[in-house]
């Protein structure tokens, strides 16, 4: 079963995991919101402001996968999207692909929640 953390106060990615949910294998995926701070989140190392940066993703053995090659992972859980994952395995497609999602985050980081999150732990760190 793969562990998909993804941010419920964001409406893009509640859409997005909605989505996936409604296709995506019956209890084939875990989904996690950051928020809630499950146990599986820290254990995982990972937090919620390190979670904003990209989509994280444990498969079966718990080794973690980030950004594009998470979504692939949960593309071939997806019946309707298992051609865009092997689509996806080519050389210049991962090239778009990375590229897309690296667009995609520089808007992503400016929504104020995540900045909110950046800027909370970064204070949290400096004064440690």
């Amino acid at each position: 079963m793969l562990t998909v953390f993804y941010d419920g106060r964001c409406g893009l990615c509640d859409r997005e995991i909605a989505f996936y949910r409604r296709r995506a294998k019956s209890g084939s995926v875990r989904w996690l919101n950051i928020w809630d701070q499950p146990p599986e989140l820290a254990a995982a190392g990972l937090t919620p402001a390190l979670c904003l940066q990209q989509l994280h993703l444990l498969d079966e053995q718990q080794h973690l996968h980030t950004g594009v090659d998470a979504f692939l992972l949960l593309w071939q859980i997806v019946p309707a999207l298992a051609w865009l994952a092997r689509l996806a395995r080519l050389a210049p497609v991962r090239w778009l692909l990375n590229a897309g999602y690296r667009l995609f985050l520089c808007w992503y980081r400016r929504q104020p929640h995540v900045q909110q999150c950046t800027i909370y732990t970064n204070k949290e760190h400096n004064e440690s």
